[in-house]
């Protein structure tokens, strides 16, 4: 066989493989978080959420209580938590370096060793790889909802795109900061449009006291009111090495007429093939007002 026979079932070959693999992306990431995120659900009912959270948390790892504040710190004092809480993951994704990742599902709280439910809600968990190959949860923040008129659903999982970010014309960040800031820019003059120009398809909201909705559909339906002039404050932002997953929190303020709200929210960006960036989640929960001095 000469050289150029060689060359050239050697490029078949790594052609194939490609195809291979763009056919069949790995999915272990997103499973193997969401085990882990059943895993401490499990924690939480054998020594309850304040240890099981000790446990699952990453050093730097966030929690909103109700603002960000450090989820091991916040988690080791709490002493005073009401009942057992139990969660199932309906749904993970992680980046294809296999390095960030989250899952989201239902929540319930119960008072121990009684059948009495005393809330139901829906959560999302970044989960972040560490230098020692294990997952530890990045950020953990949950809404309320009523009773769920059916028991959860069965788990989804999608795998990394493995063409995500192949395309990329720019640097990752710096084609995700150009997205941000637009769509910041958007969400002075109308949030909901705002977020549904940047959506994914499969795009997930979470508003307190509400279901989430998933999907455009779902979305559109819950952000037709949503028409107040939003600010975000930025707190802090992750990016996986991969340019393909980032999630960013921070706290908003929305003014609708003379009334201003306040909150925190997250969002949860992929890029696709083109690498143009989309919010795949977008959170967010109305913080109490302050208290008077």
């Amino acid at each position: 066989m000469s050289v150029t026979q060689k060359l050239f079932l050697a490029g078949a070959i790594c052609a194939a493989s490609l195809s291979a693999i763009a056919q069949f992306p790995d999915a272990s990431a997103p499973r193997e978080i969401a085990k882990i995120d059943g895993e401490y659900s499990n924690l939480s009912v054998a020594k309850g959420m304040p240890a099981a959270s000790v446990e699952y948390f990453a050093e730097d790892g966030i929690a909103f209580a109700p603002g960000a504040v450090n989820g091991k710190k916040y988690w080791a004092g709490r002493t005073d938590f009401p009942g057992m809480l139990i969660w199932q993951p309906i749904f993970a994704f992680a980046a294809r370096a296999a390095d960030l990742g989250y899952t989201t599902g239902m929540w319930e709280l119960k008072k121990r060793n009684e059948t009495l439910s005393l809330g139901f809600g829906h959560y999302v968990t970044v989960w972040a790889k560490q230098h020692n190959g294990g997952w530890k949860i990045a950020l953990d923040v949950g809404t309320e909802n009523p009773q769920p008129p059916e028991s959860s659903p069965s788990l989804q999982v999608l795998p990394p795109d493995v063409t995500a970010g192949t395309q990329a014309p720019e640097n990752p960040r710096r084609s995700l900061q150009k997205a941000e800031h637009q769509l910041a820019e958007a969400a002075h003059n109308d949030l909901g449009r705002a977020i549904l120009d940047y959506a994914t398809d499969d795009i997930r909201v979470y508003r307190d006291k509400s279901f989430p909705a998933v999907g455009l559909v779902a979305a559109r339906l819950m952000l037709t009111s949503e028409h107040g002039k939003v600010t975000f404050e930025p707190g802090n932002s992750k990016m996986s090495s991969s340019g393909d997953l980032s999630y960013s929190y921070g706290n908003y303020s929305k003014k609708r007429a003379d009334v201003v709200e306040h909150g925190i929210y997250l969002m949860i960006w992929r890029a696709n093939m083109n690498a143009d960036w989309k919010l795949a989640l977008n959170l967010q929960k109305k913080l109490p007002p302050a208290e008077k001095p």
